[in-house]
């Protein structure tokens, strides 16, 4: 029976699809985090370019040319374990961290969950582990379907199953639809706050939660919830955070209560 370790090994021995605006020499990005350890995890679509900007003269990620190979075929037990050692101590490299990205929702998990990333209770993934030169909503259907490869799912799927994960947060509508396409789950929608025009325009605020116990085929031995909104929350107004905020609280006690 092949290991999450095996698992994760194939997957950094595959090449990227040709054509799909994926970072040039770039690895697979297997996880920001502890994802071994972590109870709760953010899940977007796949990682942003900036993972592969160069830091204060440091790579927040390993690259084929700082592994020292020209092809993926040729990673191996050690090279897997470096690319390993990055992702999981991404939050713990001081100026590492892609801020622009992580620290509005960082903030927002640890306010209303108590989960966080830098003390490993919580982790990031995403659908597909290449990162792309451009934005997901600028490429073609038939990128994005190249993208989120079967091998992709089956590591998401073997990280969540293999893990400490019980929930699922889901930043902003178009990741949060596409998101639950993919997984083939229909979420319910609450209404948290409608749309109000007053003064000043309030623009409606929506939950998204579902519950599964398998990702796509595979089953992952135990129930996670699911949680989404349609406000991106880089931008969202402190009103609309504190409405989700005390939602997703909300939302965390009702499913830890069902266990």
């Amino acid at each position: 029976m092949k290991t999450l370790d095996d698992i994760i090994l194939n997957r950094l021995r595959q090449s990227p699809p040709k054509d799909c605006s994926v970072v040039p020499g770039s690895t697979p990005v297997i996880a920001f985090g502890k994802f071994r350890s972590a109870k709760v995890a953010t899940i977007s679509l796949n990682p942003s370019y900036h993972e592969f900007d160069i830091v204060k003269g440091e790579r927040r990620f390993h690259t084929l040319e700082s592994l020292g190979i020209t092809k993926y075929e040729e990673i191996n037990e050690t090279h897997k374990n470096l690319v390993l050692d990055y992702c999981e101590r991404y939050f713990e490299r001081p100026g590492i961290v892609y801020s622009d990205w992580f620290d509005r929702i960082a903030d927002f998990l640890k306010k209303s969950t108590g989960y966080d990333y830098y003390d490993g209770t919580a982790c990031h993934l995403d659908l597909s582990q290449w990162a792309t030169l451009d934005v997901w909503g600028k490429l073609s259907s038939n990128q994005k379907k190249a993208l989120i490869s079967s091998s992709d799912l089956e590591l998401l799927g073997e990280i969540i199953k293999n893990g400490q994960i019980h929930t699922l947060f889901l930043n902003g509508k178009t990741t949060s639809k596409e998101i639950f396409k993919y997984l083939n789950i229909k979420p319910q929608k609450i209404l948290l706050r409608p749309t109000t025009k007053a003064e000043k325009t309030k623009y409606k605020v929506e939950g998204y939660v579902a519950q599964t116990d398998r990702i796509l085929e595979m089953k992952i031995g135990r129930t996670i919830n699911l949680i989404g909104w349609n406000t991106y929350l880089k931008y969202a107004g402190k009103d609309t955070i504190e409405i989700l905020s005390q939602w997703v609280g909300q939302e965390i006690q009702i499913f830890k209560s069902q266990k």
